[in-house]
């Protein structure tokens, strides 16, 4: 039993001693802790930024010098991955070249189909002239196609008239709207 309570009296000396050091340490060890578990996690983010970048760079010339072994066994292997390479490119071309083609026709198509309605317009009998605001291709805008946001009593050099117009106010010397009032 002896041996018992010397080792729970040296267990509580040694409490005691950590205690009276965080007593008399305590915030100085909080703030160095946090502290240094900042420096610790972005030194250990750099670090492991810094291993995943060696890494890749292994792996790209472990990949490089694989190739280069590869090919160089093989030089018809390379010719033939070539080749696939350019009729890929040749396939991506002719392609492009077909859409291409397909768009100048149908602009060649829209422009004659416009044309032909210009000529249209302008071969009728009854349309001599136009109005004023009509539309683009020359022809008239009737009274009931008009929209209704046009108001008839709307002059646009005499104003809306109504009274939603700016107007300065009263230049005087005191300041307000009247002197002694």
């Amino acid at each position: 039993m002896d041996y018992l309570r010397e080792g729970y009296q040296s267990m509580v000396y040694i409490f005691i001693q950590i205690w009276s050091i965080f007593q008399t340490y305590g915030w100085f060890i909080f703030f160095v802790g946090i502290v240094m578990y900042y420096a610790y996690t972005k030194i250990l983010k750099l670090l492991f930024q810094y291993a995943v970048e060696r890494y890749i760079k292994y792996r790209r010339s472990k990949e490089e010098a694989e190739y280069t072994a590869k090919y160089h066994k093989d030089p018809d292997l390379f010719c033939s991955r070539v080749s696939a390479q350019q009729e890929a490119a040749q396939k991506l071309q002719e392609k492009y070249d077909l859409q291409v083609k397909e768009h100048q026709e149908k602009l060649k198509k829209k422009r004659e189909r416009k044309r032909q309605e210009l000529l249209n317009l302008l071969n009728e009998p009854n349309n001599l002239g136009h109005t004023l605001g009509g539309s683009e291709d020359g022809s008239d805008i009737s009274a009931s196609k008009k929209s209704k946001s046009l108001r008839s009593e709307y002059h646009p050099l005499m104003g809306s008239g109504n009274s939603s117009n700016y107007r300065p106010p009263k230049k005087s010397k005191c300041g307000g709207g009247g002197c002694g009032k």
